[in-house]
């Protein structure tokens, strides 16, 4: 049977949690308030991982630069007024919410970006699939999960998560449908994350106990492929006469028509629309992306004291596969570990040195 623990124990304990708090509150306002990058600057830091998408980075660096940018100096001014009380300074604290919508196709590095922004900006970042989200009172997780989420990718600390990213993804997959039942998945979800978004105080529940959490300064933003909505836009734009490329004439109706709900999209303001990556875009995450998925194989080949060397034709051939097959960048690592399965297999223990892969590979293992 386990003793009781002594009252002072239990002061030690407390004080010690205490200084961790304090001490993570500490290195959560000071990181944000030297957060100095310029959206030029962030976005030339983007450009070593994401490859592509040149509107996009530039409008999410953007974005994101200004947030951080005004949270830090309305932290660093609300401190002082507020005595260093950092809890208060954040109540205090008013910044315009720039929530962030991204629509493009499956693979083209919708939420790659987002990661690597976070990444860059050193905050809580946290990916929510939203197909798995349900109306309250019926089979799913709920939308105050997502706040869970990002308490857990927080360490367990409010203020810490108070500042974080969330990237929604499959937000498409929410939209409403026309129908006579009861709509569980779509329109009750979207209304579920109206609060969250607007930036209010939310409770989350641990079984009897509560703790409220700010979503005031957490930066949200949704993804989807919209697959459809192309052809809406473009209705609207011969109806009124409209040139150019439909993804420079999107509005707020498109997405309600779409099957979103008004207020939502009131909610992401700032909209981007990306592309479909090329072959070209494809070669050059495997040759230029610091987080290429090639360099990945050839340092675990190096573990086996082998040189893995891909010829421009080997290269091009995975690529030009990984368009076709429509997985875009998301793809390129199931393509790539099915060209190297053999060689995985059978050349550690056997051989050592160089073991090139040309296009004639490439083929024949895709056959």
């Amino acid at each position: 049977m386990a003793e009781s623990m002594a009252p002072e124990s239990r002061l030690r304990i407390r004080e010690k949690m205490d200084g961790v708090r304090d001490r993570k509150t500490a290195q959560t306002v000071e990181h944000i308030t030297s957060f100095d990058k310029t959206p030029s600057q962030l976005k030339a830091e983007m450009d070593r991982y994401v490859i592509g998408q040149e509107r996009g980075k530039k409008v999410l660096a953007t974005a994101i630069a200004y947030h951080y940018r005004r949270l830090g100096a309305a932290l660093q001014e609300a401190a002082v007024t507020s005595g260093g009380d950092v809890e208060k300074a954040l109540q205090r604290v008013k910044t315009p919410k720039a929530n962030i919508l991204i629509v493009g196709p499956t693979g083209c590095g919708k939420t790659y970006t987002c990661e690597v922004a976070s990444r860059l900006v050193g905050v809580p970042f946290v990916v929510e699939d939203l197909t798995k989200f349900s109306e309250t009172g019926y089979v799913g997780q709920s939308t105050s999960d997502i706040l869970v989420d990002l308490l857990v990718s927080a360490g367990g600390h409010t203020l810490t998560a108070q500042t974080g990213m969330v990237y929604l993804d499959e937000i498409d997959k929410i939209a409403s449908e026309k129908t006579l039942t009861k709509d569980v998945s779509g329109k009750g979800v979207q209304k579920g994350l109206l609060k969250m978004l607007e930036g209010m105080e939310n409770t989350i529940e641990f079984g009897k106990d509560r703790l409220t959490l700010s979503t005031r300064h957490v930066l949200f933003i949704a993804g989807g492929a919209f697959d459809g909505l192309e052809e809406i836009v473009q209705k609207r734009m011969e109806r009124h006469g409209a040139k150019g490329f439909w993804r420079e004439h999107l509005l707020p109706d498109d997405l309600v028509r779409y099957g979103m709900e008004r207020q939502l999209m009131a909610r992401l303001p700032v909209r981007v629309v990306y592309n479909a990556l090329t072959t070209a875009n494809l070669r050059d995450i495997l040759t230029k992306s610091e987080d290429s998925p090639l360099q990945a194989f050839i340092k675990d080949f190096e573990a086996w004291g082998i040189r893995l060397v891909f010829t421009e034709e080997a290269v091009l051939e995975v690529a030009r596969r990984a368009e076709q097959e429509g997985v875009g960048a998301r793809g390129l690592t199931s393509i790539l570990h099915r060209v190297l399965l053999e060689p995985m297999f059978s050349l550690p223990g056997t051989h050592t040195g160089e073991y090139e892969v040309n296009a004639m590979h490439v083929k024949a293992a895709l056959a």
